[in-house]
Parts: C-alpha cells; sequence; structure tokens
C-alpha cells in the first residue's frame, strides 16, 4: 500500500519518474495539461521500463494553453494552437501504461481498482475538461 501521494504539479511525466524513484514507497501524481502529455509522451516508457506506480492526470482541453493567449488575438487565430479531440489513454497503452478516458465521476472508478492492484506500471487519466478559453492564471501572467 503507498503512502499518500506526492504531488509533482504541472509538470510532465519525467518529473514524477524522477519523483518515483527519489520516494519509492509513496505514489507521485503529476497533473498537466494535454500538450505538456504529448510533448513528454515518451518518458512514459521509462516508467514502464522501471516498472514505476504513477498517476498521471492529464486535463484535456484540446488545446496548448499557454499559446492560446499568445495566438488568440492575432490574426492567425487559434488553427496552430487547438487541436481536435483525441484519446490520450491510447498512446499511453501503446507505451505499456494503464490508459483511462474519464468523461464523469462514475469513470474514476477503475482508479480504486487500479491502486488496490500493487501496480507496477503507470495510469495515464485522460480527464476531459471544457474549455474556457486557456488557464486564467496564464492570462493574468502572459498579461494579454
Amino acid at each position: 500500500m503507498f503512502h499518500p501521494g506526492v504531488p509533482v504539479g504541472r509538470t510532465g511525466p519525467g518529473s514524477a519518474i524522477g519523483t518515483a524513484l527519489a520516494q519509492p514507497g509513496r505514489l507521485p501524481v503529476a497533473a498537466l495539461g494535454d500538450g505538456g502529455f504529448l510533448m513528454g509522451l515518451s518518458e512514459l516508457e521509462t516508467a514502464v521500463r522501471l516498472g514505476l506506480p504513477l498517476l498521471v492526470v492529464v486535463h484535456n482541453d484540446a488545446m496548448y494553453g499557454a499559446e492560446v493567449h499568445h495566438f488568440g488575438s492575432g490574426t492567425a487565430g487559434l488553427d496552430n494552437v487547438t487541436f481536435p479531440e483525441s484519446d490520450l489513454a491510447a498512446p499511453a497503452r501503446g507505451h505499456g501504461c494503464e490508459g483511462l478516458t474519464v468523461r464523469s465521476a462514475d469513470d474514476l472508478a477503475a482508479v480504486k481498482a487500479w491502486l488496490s492492484s500493487s501496480p507496477r506500471r503507470p495510469l495515464v487519466i485522460d480527464a476531459k475538461i471544457t474549455s474556457d478559453g486557456g488557464a486564467w492564471w496564464l492570462h493574468e501572467a502572459f498579461g494579454h
């Protein structure tokens, strides 16, 4: 059984791997956006190869959040920083992870089953969220 999770924050899978190695008795939880997840997708192979249980929650709003604030007011619009609906659990499974798509609270029952199974590989949750035009804190940070 794991001790309470170690929050990794809005970082990529690489930081979660480092946390898992530094704190082997605790469950690292990485929460990141879909764009950051896609940029760090290859790191999942390392976690699987090392047999690291870690929880990766991907907030999937089908856009690159930081870039929305830079491109949104420009003439190019958001075509380059938004993307169609995707199944981010599928490439995670392709790397050897458990993958779960969550659209409602009922979908989270599988997380409890994963936790109680003494996991030896990551669980990636593709958490579908609605877009509100990008993160408010990025809007504030970039001053747009």
